[in-house]
């Protein structure tokens, strides 16, 4: 473990323990989040396999609940295909970079399939622009052009719908996510240590939810889907006066559950509620015949994401 401290030369001796003592303590408390993540995680794991037994559903079918939107000739969920499921008033603009596009700054070059904000490069000039291709050549797989939202809150929508009835909802809730960096766009995700989650749902009425849902539930068909959304204001958010810039269909995890503020055991609950909900829904998939396994095929991708 690595603790940086400015020399004794630029630092006030009076404050050299004092601010030791603060890095300690953040060190800390970031050793304890990664902590509490990976049991979190672990949880996820434990309860889908025990609802997908107790259902008489293979556990590992888990990673088929979208699979009808996989591109098995790209072998990846692809962002280009997402684009055809979002209304035109929600898409934003993004095309494949053949290295000769010259695009209105700024734009976000990213992967065509990607998790956690891997790969994903910020660019606000043509030098920006030169030295994130040199970069992306190294990785192997298809990049985006992706215009930039111009709203300034981001939301993440994350749902499972109802094994029973498509048409509705069996868990959904919404998590605003914040950035302490506010110097230009920020690239949120899980490995940003200036990112933080803090579950909304709450702020909505069950009314207002069902808004929400109404719109949300025809941008494609998933089973389980996590969508990011940048907006100005939660009355925006309800008249429809957002953008769409992600949407996981993979192994979308619930940012619900990187709020620092919701008590473990209100996690918990939540984890066991949507295992329960998504063992339903495995358990309910059609039967095909020759289905592609995606697992592997998207671990490969991923990790040519991340230049291995």
């Amino acid at each position: 473990m690595k603790i940086h401290i400015q020399s004794e030369n630029n630092l006030d001796r009076t404050r050299y323990p004092e601010a030791l003592g603060e890095q300690l303590v953040e060190k800390g408390q970031e050793i304890l989040t990664d902590w509490s993540h990976s049991i979190i995680r672990a949880a996820l794991i434990f309860w889908c396999i025990v609802y997908c037994l107790r259902n008489r559903a293979a556990p590992w079918c888990f990673f088929q609940l979208n699979s009808d939107y996989f591109n098995s000739a790209k072998n990846i969920f692809s962002k280009l295909d997402m684009d055809r499921y979002i209304p035109e008033r929600w898409r934003l603009q993004q095309h494949e970079d053949d290295g000769r596009i010259v695009p209105d700054f700024p734009v976000f070059l990213k992967p065509e399939w990607g998790q956690n904000a891997h790969g994903i490069f910020f660019i606000k000039n043509d030098a920006d622009l030169h030295e994130a291709r040199k970069k992306k050549v190294v990785k192997r797989t298809a990049y985006l052009l992706q215009e930039v939202a111009q709203e300034q809150r981001e939301y993440e929508f994350f749902y499972i719908r109802s094994a029973d009835d498509h048409q509705n909802c069996g868990l959904f809730s919404v998590t605003e996510v914040k950035n302490k960096n506010h110097s230009e766009p920020v690239i949120n995700g899980v490995h940003n240590r200036d990112s933080n989650y803090h579950d909304i749902t709450a702020d909505f009425t069950p009314a207002e939810q069902e808004v929400l849902w109404a719109m949300i539930k025809n941008v494609g068909s998933f089973r389980i889907a996590r969508v990011g959304l940048r907006a100005d204001s939660k009355e925006d958010l309800l008249l429809g006066n957002f953008h769409i810039i992600e949407i996981n269909i993979f192994i979308p995890f619930p940012l619900i559950l990187l709020d620092k503020n919701i008590s473990f055991s209100t996690k918990y609950r939540f984890v066991r509620k949507s295992m329960a909900l998504a063992a339903r829904s495995i358990a309910n998939l059609p039967r095909k015949e020759g289905r592609h396994g995606i697992f592997f095929r998207q671990l490969v991708a991923h990790y040519k994401v991340k230049g291995w």
